[in-house]
């Protein structure tokens, strides 16, 4: 069933849209008050059963529930491309590069000299790559756990594009990695793959829609970063201009720069309000920009799931509800931890 556009590729993924949490999880989950009480939920009562069955929950930490929350996502995508058979398809691919990505990217946090504590996620999201996903994988990613210095990423990533990427940003063990500029050149090469793919591929609607789909992620990730750097870091403009990923981007160049102008992150938000893009901006802050970003992805991800019955379009928004599921357990897990109040947390789910 090699056919880039199987329909039963797309009825798989519907059906195991399905299987996603509902309302009635994310209330239950809510309820919990021990990272073990929800790790036991996930386990018993939902399909994250399959991915956890051999934990123990009351000695279960934050860390390992992340990582074996991420690990089920990788495991369902492998399921997705083993059916259809399209694991070596240049498209179906495309979610195996976004992969490899995040998996370099991590692997250079996890040496960073100012690395923090709540890193421990990165190495555990790298140790709980299914073995079977990693087959597809152009490096071999269970020799990125033992990584200790960027030439030994260099190494592993071998003769990939994605060594000639880094390899300029090259620096010995303890000094300050450019991870900015590594990020951006990153997916700069991902999101060029995918709009090659692509138009090689589609035409039409079809074209369209993926299109649509990919320069909104592309449009929600440079807003993030503006935001970030504003509130957080203490950045030129100029360097806030290097990070952005340009290619085929829906906001116009100009619209990026008024934005990376703005003196403050609040004047950002402000900024944005008045636009087109017309966000709501409240005393959430960070965390609101994140959730704006999400929901606006949710609902072009699911109004595709729910009208579309072609399998390209059909596989990228359930990988995107995927993510997003994540993000919903994993704020309820943070909001344990930093005893935040569960009504806040509620209001922060996308589902």
């Amino acid at each position: 069933m090699s056919n880039i556009n199987s329909p039963a590729l797309a009825a798989k993924a519907k059906a195991m849209y399905g299987q996603r949490l509902k309302k009635e999880d994310y209330e239950e989950l809510l309820r919990k008050g021990s990272v073990g009480e929800i790790a036991g939920y996930l386990k018993n009562e939902t399909e994250y059963g399959s991915t956890m069955r051999d934990i123990y929950e009351n000695r279960i930490h934050r860390g390992q529930l992340e990582g074996l929350i991420r690990q089920n996502m990788y495991e369902k995508i492998e399921k997705l491309l083993r059916f259809s058979m399209l694991t070596k398809n240049r498209f179906y691919r495309m979610n195996i590069v976004k992969r490899e990505i995040e998996i370099i990217l991590l692997a250079l946090r996890s040496i960073m000299p100012d690395k923090m504590e709540d890193d421990e996620t990165y190495d555990v999201m790298v140790r709980d790559i299914p073995i079977s996903l990693s087959d597809y994988f152009s490096f071999d990613v269970n020799e990125i756990s033992e990584i200790m210095t960027y030439e030994d990423i260099l190494d592993i990533l071998g003769k990939t594009p994605y060594q000639r990427i880094i390899r300029p940003y090259q620096v010995e063990k303890g000094e300050k990695i450019d991870f900015t500029s590594i990020e951006r050149d990153l997916y700069s090469y991902y999101y060029k793959y995918v709009f090659e793919v692509i138009d090689e591929n589609f035409s039409g609607k079809k074209r369209k829609e993926l299109t649509e789909i990919y320069r909104t992620q592309i449009e929600l990730l440079n807003i993030i970063k503006i935001y970030r750097f504003k509130k957080f870091f203490k950045v030129t403009n100029d360097q806030i201009r290097k990070s952005m990923v340009r290619l085929k981007s829906r906001m116009s160049d100009a619209f990026i720069n008024e934005l990376i102008e703005e003196p403050t992150a609040e004047r950002v938000l402000q900024r944005l309000e008045e636009s087109k893009y017309n966000l709501y901006v409240d005393d959430l802050d960070y965390t609101y920009i994140e959730y704006y970003a999400n929901e606006i992805r949710y609902n072009l991800a699911k109004r595709y799931m729910h009208f579309s019955i072609e399998s390209p379009i059909v596989f990228t928004v359930y990988s995107i509800l995927l993510e997003i599921e994540i993000t919903n357990i994993i704020n309820i897990v943070e909001a344990i931890r930093y005893d935040t109040p569960r009504s806040e947390i509620e209001k922060l789910l996308i589902y």
